[in-house]
């Protein structure tokens, strides 16, 4: 018999992420899995057998979402973030900084509280994308704000325990040092914004990098003789984050991509205006245009997102050909890889219950965190 505490969820059709079809039963304890059986103890469940139920999504690569940005509004944009991405399946994610001011980004940082009682979907750290990056390849980022390689101002930014990932062109003046200083603190390094040689990632990853930021974007162009950042991202076992909106990468490329579906990470890179339709929105300091599904600077530059997880998700399937497995493992189980996250990704025993309900097209209509249905349509 289940305690008064347990709750339990009915499914027919779930992925976890290998597909498993028939009556099962999933039991929740104190946000934790604990059981999933065929047996029926109890008449009291949550029958959640017309939907597809797969882990939630995992977004490592976010600055905003409805009109909050992280950059310009610390905790309140996460606590907003939080409460209005289960609606896309979010479960979890990195809200991610652009390039500011390093005084004003420490007061961010300060005040950001990964121990707030009241989260819906779950940050789990910072990704600090705009300090340690090649202003040759800055995008929608303020080059008078870079820092180079500069360990000791990287010791400043990681003093509340609240970052988890850093973008970092392998390029710039001590990378190298900086590189192995945050793998020395267990703090994840994703090479992107960068004109790195192959080389000089093959050194990157031997140092401790082991994930790709926005492949494709924002990095030295693939060439048959200098494979740049491009070709080392395939030959060396890295992750792959991907902007699957077909603007930053093609349709045709998402195809490309499949037989490397074990190591792709599903990002959005998206901004404030996401969810917010057309018009002229903020990133950084920065104006945004959002027009026909992209995010662009006044000079023509792509400027993060407006994609959300769940239409990332059906991109990948419809344009890149994956099968439903493959993308459940890359919107869910490879991010938190990629973060050495291992507490949920998975609906297993001893797992966070943290999964979406879909619906046959794929569409949300449920999203249920440490076990609790915090959004339903």
């Amino acid at each position: 018999m289940e305690s008064e505490n347990t709750i339990v969820f009915k499914v027919s059709r779930i992925y976890l992420p290998q597909y498993l079809e028939g009556e099962f039963f999933i039991y929740v304890k104190d946000g934790v899995i604990t059981q999933i059986t065929r047996e029926n103890h109890t008449r009291n469940f949550i029958d959640l057998t017309d939907y597809i139920v797969a882990p939630g999504f995992v977004d490592v690569h976010i600055h905003g979402f409805e009109g909050f940005d992280v950059s310009n509004g610390g905790m309140d944009a996460v606590i907003e973030m939080s409460n209005r991405l289960p609606k896309t399946g979010v479960v979890a994610f990195l809200p991610t900084f652009v390039s500011l001011p390093f005084e004003n980004l420490i007061g961010k940082l300060k005040e950001i509280d990964l121990g707030y009682k009241n989260f819906k979907a779950i940050p789990l750290g910072v990704h600090i994308e705009g300090a340690f990056i090649n202003p040759k390849k800055k995008g929608a980022m303020d080059e008078r704000f870079f820092l180079e390689g500069n360990v000791e101002l990287a010791e400043k930014l990681i003093q509340f325990g609240n970052v988890k990932m850093f973008t970092v062109a392998p390029e710039i003046p001590n990378a190298l040092n900086l590189i192995r200083f945050l793998n020395s603190r267990n703090i994840k390094v994703s090479i992107g914004h960068t004109e790195a040689t192959f080389d000089e990632v093959k050194e990157a990853y031997a140092n401790g990098a082991d994930s790709i930021t926005h492949l494709f974007n924002a990095m030295a162009p693939f060439n048959h003789r200098e494979p740049s950042v491009i070709g080392a991202s395939f030959y060396f076992d890295f992750y792959l984050q991907i902007i699957a909106d077909t603007h930053h990468t093609s349709k045709y490329v998402l195809k490309l991509l499949k037989p490397y579906s074990n190591r792709v990470v599903l990002i959005t890179d998206a901004i404030e205006a996401t969810n917010l339709g057309e018009g002229i929105y903020k990133l950084g300091g920065f104006e945004v245009y959002v027009k026909d599904g992209e995010a662009r600077l006044s000079n023509g530059t792509l400027a993060g997102s407006v994609l959300t997880m769940d239409r990332g998700f059906k991109n990948l399937i419809q344009y890149g050909n994956f099968s439903v497995e493959e993308a459940v493992k890359s919107s869910s189980l490879n991010p938190l890889k990629s973060i050495s996250e291992l507490s949920f990704g998975e609906i297993k025993e001893n797992k966070l219950a943290n999964f979406v309900c879909l619906d046959e097209s794929y569409t949300v209509r449920k999203t249920v965190i440490k076990g609790k249905i915090v959004y339903e349509k």
